[in-house]
C-alpha cells in the first residue's frame, strides 16, 4: 500500500505533518489518543514501534489484545515492536542525543527492509523528569528530529505528561514539534497561523525549492504552500529573485552550520577535526535524505551569471573554503590554502555523489582520502 494514499489520523485529526508531541493530561489520557493511532496503523499495513516505561510495557501490550489486535502474530512478523526505556533512549544508563538519533534512523530504515511502506514510532519522554540534566540534549534531538522527518513517510509521536514535566519543558517541546496535541485537542492549523508570514513563506520555499527545484516553483505555489494572499508575499519580497536570496541566507538552509557544530563538538584535537568534518557531511546528507546541497544545486539550475542568488552562492563556497583552511591550518598544514581548496573539491564530489548513489559512502570514501592530503601537507 503506498503511503500517500493512507490518511494518518491522531486525536481525531488527520496529520498534515511528520513529528508530533502529545501532552496528556496523565497517563490514561494519552493512552486513549494513542490507542486508535496505533490499531489505525496495523490495520493499514504500516509498521509501529512503540517505546515506553519498563514498568508498563506489559499493560500497554494488554490494551492492545484488548483492542482486538492479534499481538502474538503482529510481533512475530516484526509489524509491532515495543521496547523500554533502557532499550533505546537510555542505553548504558544515559541518554546520547547522536546515538538516540541514529536509533531512531535504524529503527524507520529496518521497517522499509521489512516490506512496511511506513513506520509509526512512538516515544514516551517521562524518562526526563528523573533527569533534568538531559532535557538540553533531549531538545537538540527533538529538533534534529522534527528536521529529518520532513520528507519522509514515517511519524514520530512524542509523548509527554502534563502531571510530571514542569511548564519550561512543555513550553520548549511545544517549540520544537511541527504539530502538537494538547489535552486531546490538535494544535496544528493555529500554531500555523502563530507563525509569521515572512517565515512561513521562507518554510514554503524551504520544501518547494528541494523538492520540485528553484526555477520550477512558481509564486503562485509558494502562497498556496505557505497559506498567505498574494500581497502579503510581495510586501515581504517584491519579487521571488528576492525570496530565493533570502532563503540560501536563512539558517535553515545552511548546512555548514550544523556541520561545522558537530565538529566543534566532537574534535578532540585539530587532527581529528578534518576527518569529522565528512562524517558530518555523511549525517547531513543521510539526514536530509540525499537532497545535497542547496547552493551547488541552485548554481546548477541558474545559468544567468547576474542573478542576484549566483553571488549569495558563492558567497557560501568561499565560507565553506575559508572553514576548511582553517581546520587545515590548525591541524598544522604548511599550505593550508592549498589544502582547503583540495579539501573542498572533496566535499562537493561527496555530495554529488552521495546524492547520485543514494549513499552516506561517497563522504566515508572522501573522508579517508582526505586524512592521507592531510598526512601529506604535514610530512608524514
Amino acid at each position: 500500500m503506498s503511503t500517500s494514499a493512507i490518511r494518518v489520523h491522531l486525536a481525531g485529526e488527520e496529520l498534515r505533518d511528520r513529528h508530533v508531541v502529545l501532552l496528556g493530561d496523565g497517563l490514561d489520557e494519552i493512552t486513549d489518543i494513542l490507542l486508535p493511532f496505533i490499531v489505525e496503523g496495523i490495520e493499514s499495513g504500516d509498521r509501529v514501534f512503540h517505546i515506553v516505561d519498563p514498568a508498563l510495557r506489559e499493560a500497554q501490550v494488554e490494551q492492545l489484545r484488548d483492542r482486538g489486535i492479534d499481538v502474538a502474530a503482529v510481533m512475530a512478523s516484526g509489524q509491532l515492536e515495543v521496547r523500554t526505556w533502557d532499550e533505546s533512549y537510555l542505553i548504558e544508563g544515559s541518554f546520547d542525543p547522536r546515538r538516540q538519533f541514529a536509533y531512531l534512523r535504524e529503527r524507520l530504515t529496518e521497517g522499509r527492509g521489512l516490506g512496511f511502506p511506513a513506520t509509526r514510532l512512538i516515544g514516551s519522554l517521562d524518562w526526563a523528569v528523573e533527569r533534568p540534566e538531559a532535557m538540553p540534549d533531549v531538545l537538540a534531538y527533538e529538533t534534529r528530529v522534527d528536521k529529518w522527518l520532513r520528507d519522509r513517510p514515517d511519524v514520530v509521536v512524542c509523548t509527554y505528561d502534563l502531571r510530571r514535566h514542569g511548564a519550561r519543558a512543555v513550553a520548549d517541546v511545544l517549540g520544537l514539534h511541527s504539530s502538537a496535541i494538547v489535552g486531546g485537542v490538535p494544535r496544528t492549523r493555529l500554531a500555523v497561523e502563530r507563525e509569521p508570514a515572512r517565515d512561513r513563506l521562507l518554510t514554503a520555499a524551504s520544501r518547494l525549492f528541494r523538492d520540485v527545484g528553484v526555477q520550477r516553483t512558481g509564486v503562485d505555489a509558494l502562497i498556496a504552500e505557505a497559506r498567505v494572499a498574494k500581497a502579503t508575499f510581495y510586501r515581504h519580497f517584491p519579487s521571488k529573485d528576492d525570496l530565493v536570496v533570502a532563503w540560501l541566507r536563512d539558517f535553515r538552509t545552511r548546512w555548514l552550520d550544523e556541520v561545522r557544530d558537530n565538529v566543534a563538538d566532537n574534535a578532540a584535537a585539530p587532527a581529528e577535526a578534518i576527518p569529522l568534518f565528512f562524517e558530518a557531511i555523511a549525517d547531513w546528507l543521510e539526514a536530509g535524505n540525499f537532497r545535497g546541497c542547496p547552493y551547488l544545486n541552485t548554481s546548477a539550475e541558474l545559468a544567468d551569471p547576474s542573478h542576484p542568488a549566483r553571488a549569495v552562492v558563492t558567497d557560501y563556497l568561499r565560507e565553506v573554503e575559508d572553514y576548511l583552511t582553517e581546520l587545515a591550518a590548525k591541524a598544522g598544514s604548511r599550505d593550508p590554502r592549498v589544502l582547503g581548496a583540495a579539501l573542498q573539491t572533496l566535499t562537493a564530489g561527496a555530495i554529488a555523489l552521495g546524492v547520485a548513489r543514494q549513499s552516506r559512502q561517497p563522504a566515508m570514501v572522501a573522508r579517508d582520502a582526505a586524512r592521507g592530503l592531510l598526512a601529506q601537507a604535514l610530512g608524514v
